[in-house]
């Protein structure tokens, strides 16, 4: 342990980490539940190209919403 910082300042920095991590985790960009389809030949990297593609149009025709930040999941 790190014995030659006071335990007030030890508490102090332990919750300037767990609030940093709680902001990072609520601040990640997660997209909602959605169901599309496609259809794709090729290698993995092909597929997952026409998968992000098959999204972005399923947004654009208003069938899925956008992504968005995952704490305005929890607004209700």
């Amino acid at each position: 342990m790190i014995s030659w910082i006071s335990a007030d300042r030890r508490r102090l920095l332990l919750m300037a980490c767990a609030i940093a991590a709680l902001g990072v985790f609520c601040a990640q960009t997660v997209r909602p539940s959605c169901s599309y389809a496609f259809f794709s030949f090729g290698g993995k990297a092909e597929q997952e190209e026409a998968a992000e593609q098959a999204y972005w149009q399923a947004v654009a025709d208003g069938d899925c919403a956008p992504p968005h930040a995952r704490w305005q999941f929890w607004r209700g």
